[in-house]
């Protein structure tokens, strides 16, 4: 089937069930709008893997076969060749410094697809389809969160569909490098590190303690959310006193004997046998230290929404900061009006709903973080045996969670003057927390009017990222 075939068929599929949720809507059964938003939210990243090769759109990918044998496609034609990790210093081939887990998994699903008498050319596009599967996985961790911090009824849906339709995750779904799994084990040891604040038990633990080793075990930023983690340790054991102090230790020993060897195995490894520092990063990208501090956070002047980049014919990099921050989360590192003009109109719209949204969330996130939610607001009340906002514990897990990964980025961006280490995608993860938080802000407006117009930017967004990456698969 041709591009234009695979959306039409897309365009059927929306309308199926568009209609199907209006039905289940007027019916009252069903959140209807609900569904259809994470129906689309699979359908517009089944449409753009289908769309985009491996070799488009990727970081530090590369390409499969590339002459050279580096990037990380190579590392998992490496893995899928030789069956062993590599036994040579990862420094000395570029993109093989990465830690092991998305790579062993790819290899094991392209010597799958080979199984299956797929071209070698088709298994390694079909690896594609393992980041489809993650980041319909992070979807349904960020809902649980969301459940599992109280949100309900129409704050529930909102931050559903800013998470779900987010291009962020519509663009690492095609991607076949290691964010998107490090991302979804993120959320993965975010729900389980407050599932076990709520009920303690090694279950809990032994999940959370894997999420985190595993996320760690995929790509190194993974460890980002383990303070947050580790503060809910603290507290429980500073509240629970002498009593618990053994009971306690002994959760913690079981976290600690899972999540470290996996987190720390690669790294350790390429320590040991080549002396690879604990934290090595090669510098890549676009130099963008000739300008100064000021102009780096403060000069956010653009005639475009797309990333400037000298290699897509622009006259400079795009060296602001924020305005880095903003444009990758949103349509990434690329000026797709090269390939569609008339795409022009949605970017715009999706630049500038995309960034109110982003500073409502801001302000969100401090509202929420230091002052919590009021405890009488009936809409607010948290299901029976689940926890809230109210808590101060909580403020502060989800303050440290923020922290951490801005601190990560901003230090990133200025200790690295490169344009790709201001890419968003390195914290993509922060959408749950600021998506909860407007969940949280949506439910709490006292007006409806003001509801109105919070779920008015909201389907604006949705929608102009929906026709963003729905066209760009129709050149």
């Amino acid at each position: 089937m041709s591009r234009r075939q695979y959306g039409l068929l897309i365009i059927l599929l929306l309308f199926l069930a568009a209609t199907i949720a209006f039905f289940m809507q007027r019916a009252r059964k069903k959140n209807g709008i609900f569904i259809f938003t994470l129906i689309t939210a699979f359908l517009l990243r089944l449409f753009y893997i289908l769309y985009t090769p491996t070799w488009e759109r990727q970081h530090d990918v590369v390409g499969f076969g590339n002459a050279k044998g580096i990037g990380q496609a190579a590392l998992i034609e490496w893995l899928y060749q030789n069956r062993r990790l590599p036994d040579f210093d990862p420094r000395s081939r570029w993109g093989f410094f990465q830690p092991l887990l998305h790579h062993f998994l790819a290899a094991l699903w392209l010597g799958f697809n080979q199984l299956l008498h797929f071209s070698y050319t088709q298994s390694c596009e079909n690896i594609q389809f393992l980041t489809l599967c993650y980041s319909i996985c992070f979807t349904i961790y960020a809902i649980r969160i969301f459940k599992e911090m109280g949100l309900s009824g129409g704050g529930l849906t909102l931050a559903t569909a800013i998470t779900a339709l987010h291009p962020s995750f519509i663009l690492m779904s095609g991607s076949v490098n290691n964010d998107m799994l490090t991302h979804t084990l993120s959320a993965m040891a975010i729900f389980y590190g407050l599932r076990w604040y709520r009920n303690e038990g090694i279950g809990n633990i032994i999940k959370c303690a894997l999420s985190i080793g595993l996320a760690m075990m995929a790509k190194l930023s993974g460890v980002l959310v383990a303070p947050a983690i580790a503060f809910l340790f603290l507290f429980k054991l500073v509240k629970g006193g002498r009593e618990k102090l053994t009971h306690y230790i002994k959760e913690y020993a079981i976290f600690a004997f899972v999540s470290l060897p996996l987190g720390l195995f690669f790294p350790l490894r390429n320590y040991f046998l080549f002396k690879v520092p604990l934290m090595y990063m090669p510098h890549v990208g676009e130099p963008v230290g000739q300008y100064s501090l000021f102009e780096r956070i403060f000069d956010i002047r653009t005639d475009t929404p797309f990333t400037h980049l000298i290699a897509n014919g622009n006259k400079y990099d795009e060296f602001n900061v924020p305005l880095a921050l903003m444009k990758t989360s949103l349509l990434g590192e690329y000026d797709y009006s090269i390939k569609n003009g008339y795409m022009l109109p949605f970017c715009w719209i999706l630049l500038i709903s995309g960034t109110l949204l982003a500073l409502l969330a801001l302000l969100a996130t401090v509202r929420y973080t230091f002052m919590g939610c009021r405890p009488e607001n009936a809409a607010l009340r948290p299901a029976k045996g689940t926890v809230f906002i109210p808590d101060a514990a909580l403020r502060a897990f989800w303050g440290i969670i923020y922290l951490a990964a801005m601190f990560f980025y901003l230090r990133l961006a200025f200790s690295v003057p490169n344009f790709s280490s201001s890419d968003f995608r390195y914290i993509a993860y922060l959408i749950v927390p600021e998506a909860m938080f407007l969940g949280f802000l949506y439910e709490e407006l006292p007006k409806k009017g003001l509801k109105h117009i919070l779920s008015a930017l909201t389907g604006l967004f949705c929608l102009s990222s929906a026709g963003t990456y729905f066209l760009l698969g129709l050149p």
